[in-house]
């Protein structure tokens, strides 16, 4: 019986895991579904205005891999930051993401340099700006265009450590 146990065991890890070594992010592996992700504030700033949003923080290959995959919602104000350590062009797709997004796309010296806008859930096309960013927010589709965030606007970290620990 332990046998048949640990069989079903093996079987139901190796069918969380998706996607392998893609440097697309979004394949995700169950190790971070059980890894707690920091949390911060990421402060925008359109139009002299604050925008504020609460953020889970991915920043190892784990996680990043993983992002929002598997969620069933995501608050009014809520997100995830992606922290990369180098500045390149980075590729987000919406494999197993339940909810459709709006992916931020920020510099090194903390201003957004373009915006997907609404990317479809459940699909594997890939997603970029065609720029080279250090952080990308993801948070619900058409909050970017209900608060006037685009390329130029300044954005601020509260709380997040930018480097690993």
């Amino acid at each position: 019986m332990a046998i048949v146990a640990a069989a079903v065991l093996l079987c139901c890890v190796g069918a969380c895991k998706h996607g392998g070594e893609k440097t697309t992010a979004g394949s995700g592996t169950q190790e971070s579904a059980l890894t707690p992700l920091d949390r911060g504030v990421v402060v925008l700033s359109p139009g002299g205005r604050t925008v504020r949003v609460a953020v889970e923080v991915a920043r190892t290959d784990t996680q990043v891999q993983r992002g929002l995959m598997f969620r069933k919602a995501l608050g009014d104000t809520a997100g995830m930051l992606f922290i990369f350590e180098r500045d390149r062009e980075h590729s987000f797709w919406m494999k197993n993401t339940y909810v459709a997004l709006d992916m931020i796309f920020i510099d090194k010296d903390l201003s957004v340099i373009g915006v997907v806008h609404n990317a479809e859930p459940m699909t594997t096309v890939s997603r970029t700006v065609g720029k080279p960013s250090r952080y990308v927010l993801e948070v619900n589709a058409t909050f970017a265009k209900k608060h006037g965030i685009d390329a130029g606007t300044k954005v601020a970290f509260e709380g997040i450590a930018l480097h690993k620990k």
